[in-house]
């Protein structure tokens, strides 16, 4: 069953108007302990990653470390200005780690950022936070070089939408098509879509849908957070080609901007 044909019940409670959270207080606390599924998502992307990689949403340089250890170039960019501080101090003696502002509901913002000449932009766990998302993602194909590729994750299926995504400041979350619609509307070329991480799918139902009162900060959901990141990336390796189809927690897209 899509997310279309979900029952009413169970699609009403996403919202037409997010919260504002931005930056660090989107996240759950766990998420900047975590590293095996970090490492997981960013291997997930890599396919599509050139020399010169365009960051949005850099938070505290977690991705920008494995890039790095990956030998390429960031421009690292978020709203938070903290989580920029906070990266300029991380990488302040690499020379090949850049950061810079940027709010994805304002053109100049992002094409201000065109003399870097990403030939690849990684988007993970941002766009859900966009209420123009198809705008957004056009600004970022006109300002990246032609042929450059889009590694993308964002969170998946309507019905999983709860107190959490609200406390993150989440328009919606995304069905394959959705996102492939988006995408294909804002000029990219879609060359792969599917779900990743079924478990967490069940986990996040269970805080978000079934206890409701869950919330990002709540102990248990941070604690099976780090608990998961020791053995959830093995595991999702053997899981994730199943229910590529089917459901996840994440919906996974690699794109290009035509040459």
């Amino acid at each position: 069953m899509n997310d279309s044909q979900k029952p009413a019940s169970l699609t009403s409670s996403q919202p037409d108007q997010a919260p504002d959270p931005v930056g660090a207080m989107t996240m759950s606390p766990a998420m900047h302990q975590m590293s095996a599924y970090p490492r997981y998502l960013m291997s997930l992307v890599t396919p599509v990653l050139g020399d010169r990689v365009w960051e949005i949403g850099v938070g505290h340089g977690q991705y920008t470390a494995e890039l790095r250890r990956q030998s390429r170039c960031v421009l690292g960019t978020d709203i938070d200005r903290d989580c920029l501080s906070s990266v300029e101090r991380r990488f302040k003696d690499d020379d090949q780690v850049r950061t810079g502002w940027i709010d994805l509901r304002d053109r100049d913002s992002v094409q201000q950022h065109r003399s870097f000449g990403a030939d690849s932009i990684i988007c993970l766990n941002v766009l859900e936070h966009i209420e123009d998302d198809v705008a957004a993602m056009r600004w970022l194909l006109e300002t990246c070089q032609p042929g450059a590729g889009l590694g993308m994750i964002v969170p998946a299926h309507s019905w999983l939408y709860g107190k959490m995504d609200e406390e993150a400041g989440h328009y919606r979350r995304y069905s394959r098509t959705r996102l492939a619609e988006v995408l294909t509307q804002a000029g990219w070329n879609v060359h792969r879509l599917r779900y990743v991480n079924v478990v967490g799918a069940a986990g996040w139902w269970f805080h978000n849908r079934v206890r409701q009162q869950a919330g990002l900060a709540d102990e248990s959901v941070n604690s099976q957070m780090l608990k998961a990141d020791r053995w959830l990336p093995r595991f999702a390796r053997v899981t994730d080609p199943l229910f590529r189809r089917i459901a996840g927690l994440s919906v996974l897209a690699h794109a290009r901007r035509s040459t």
